[in-house]
């Protein structure tokens, strides 16, 4: 495992690179976690896709902002997406002028997103890194075949986040979410719901 580097001193605004699927987003959390616990005044920005935007759109974590990235070719979007350069400089533009302390990298092995990551203009940059990808300024090597969650937590040790006490991924209910179950599952009446998702990106992974 990787030793847990010290906190960095004047930390105001970190940068989380992680423009996910569902699945991939819940194995993040814990290392969210870490995150708010090792910066509780830092403020936290979540750069991940329009559903991240909107689906944790008021629901309470360890995030203060969430931003909704345009499709770039191998950050959020398959190698090869046509690519609005005005938009992406845009975005990149306001992005930077938050002035962000640490940028963590936890989006693969940074073979497109560490470019990205560096472009941020951050005090530090850190997190994952293949053999082939530019480097950051704090890397884990990124191997295949590991356990996502142990993963992103080794990541954030970079920057001083240490495992959080409670390990299993939560996110906190919100009433909407309890309107749509009311309107997609109106005859439970309170009985034990059980939800199994066959369902992925990649075909592998489908039952």
């Amino acid at each position: 495992m990787t030793a847990c580097a010290e906190r960095i001193e004047g930390v105001h605004r970190i940068a989380v690179l992680r423009p996910s699927a569902v699945g991939d987003f819940v194995f993040a959390l814990p290392a969210l976690q870490a995150l708010r616990e090792a910066y509780p005044h830092a403020r936290i920005t979540y750069l991940g896709k329009r559903w991240h935007r909107d689906f944790l759109a008021g629901r309470p974590g360890p995030w203060d902002e969430v931003v909704a990235l345009p499709p770039m070719p191998g950050v959020g979007a398959p190698p090869g997406t046509d690519v609005d350069e005005a938009e992406v400089q845009g975005c990149l533009d306001t992005l930077r002028a938050q002035r962000f302390d640490i940028a963590l990298q936890l989006f693969g092995g940074g073979g497109f997103s560490n470019p990205f990551v560096r472009q941020l203009g951050a005090r530090i940059t850190a997190g994952l890194q293949a053999e082939d990808a530019p480097p950051l300024d704090r890397v884990l090597r990124y191997t295949p075949l590991r356990n996502e969650r142990a993963r992103l937590l080794e990541a954030v040790r970079l920057v001083g986040a240490v495992a959080p006490a409670e390990l299993s991924p939560r996110l906190a209910l919100v009433e909407r979410d309890r309107a749509q179950l009311r309107e997609a599952a109106p005859l439970l009446d309170g009985r034990p719901l059980v939800v199994l998702q066959p369902g992925a990106t990649d075909a592998r992974r489908r039952w």
